[in-house]
């Protein structure tokens, strides 16, 4: 399965579409041979001094989690629900103290 990247409503360079492909691509393969460990490498690597890159990693992982079965959804559902409850008071005690 490869991401449709040229649809996002984000403009990415060709550059950067092409090392998210290449990640895709090398992440989901069975095996990597010590040049495809390499280049994932490389690509991290870029993606730590370039924060638009490294977003769109992050969501290719997430694609990723998906196309391997190793996200479940539920666990998700609940982590965001606890995450928004903690928000929501933090910003009821922020609110209370301006």
């Amino acid at each position: 399965m490869l991401i449709d990247i040229n649809n996002s409503s984000f403009s990415l360079t060709v550059e950067n579409q092409q090392l998210i492909q290449e990640y895709f691509q090398l992440a989901l393969l069975e095996t990597l041979s010590e040049s495809e460990a390499q280049r994932i490498l490389e690509i991290i690597e870029m993606a730590q001094h370039d924060e638009f890159l490294s977003f769109w990693l992050n969501e290719a992982d997430h694609l990723i989690g998906h196309q391997l079965n190793l996200i479940d959804e539920n666990e998700c559902k609940n982590q965001q629900a606890i995450l928004q409850e903690y928000l929501d008071a933090k910003y009821l005690e922020i609110k209370q103290l301006t």
